[in-house]
């Protein structure tokens, strides 16, 4: 299977190299082409399964403006965060992965990979992760993606759902910056 990353920035490298170092594929596409990118309609046209690791923004734009997308699952990485970096943002009272599924209504959008920081991303050490998504064999392989670098994961069903996510995003988000001033932490579930 092979794997596109949209937006190579910090997030997506550190994702790319979690499922090269799994023995996945992983093409690279970014806007400006530069060493060892695609552009972004490369990737999407001839990978398996997308990751979405742009700014939400830049995926509203991007997104319709891509071919191949149809019958292929769109895992987003994303969060509507405000401008002014205080709270998540409900684009047409939906959560941004309701949103961008409207926008690609003939691809499988997956929420995961968004609800903690890149330092969890590069060094999952069993710490959770939710998946939520509509489609129930998208959500299977998104799981399973998900477990296969190490983190403990749990679907939800309905991407609806992607609304508490991108919430719990934020709180990962202010909780290291405004509260903590620290990164080094990660939120883990306990079963009794």
């Amino acid at each position: 299977m092979k794997l596109g990353i949209l937006g190579a920035g910090k997030v997506g490298r550190t994702l790319g190299e979690q499922f090269e170092r799994t023995g996945y594929e992983v093409l690279y596409g970014t806007r400006t082409e530069r060493e060892g990118t695609l552009t972004l309609q490369e990737v999407a046209s001839t990978s398996d399964v997308l990751l979405l690791c742009t700014p939400f923004a830049a995926a509203v734009d991007l997104l319709p403006t891509l071919d191949g997308l149809d019958g292929k699952v769109l895992i987003d990485v994303t969060n509507p965060i405000a401008i002014e970096f205080n709270e998540v943002e409900r684009p047409d009272g939906v959560s941004g992965a309701e949103y961008l599924q409207r926008l690609i209504p003939d691809t499988k959008v997956v929420k995961a990979f968004n609800q903690t920081g890149v330092e969890n991303l590069g060094d999952p050490n069993g710490s959770v992760m939710f998946v939520a998504g509509e489609d129930e064999e998208a959500v299977r392989l998104v799981v399973e993606l998900s477990n296969k670098i190490g983190f403990d994961t749990h679907p939800l069903h309905g991407l609806k759902l992607a609304r508490e996510l991108e919430g719990l995003a934020w709180l990962w988000i202010h909780h290291a910056v405004k509260e903590r001033k620290s990164r080094d932490f990660a939120f883990y579930l306990t079963e009794r």
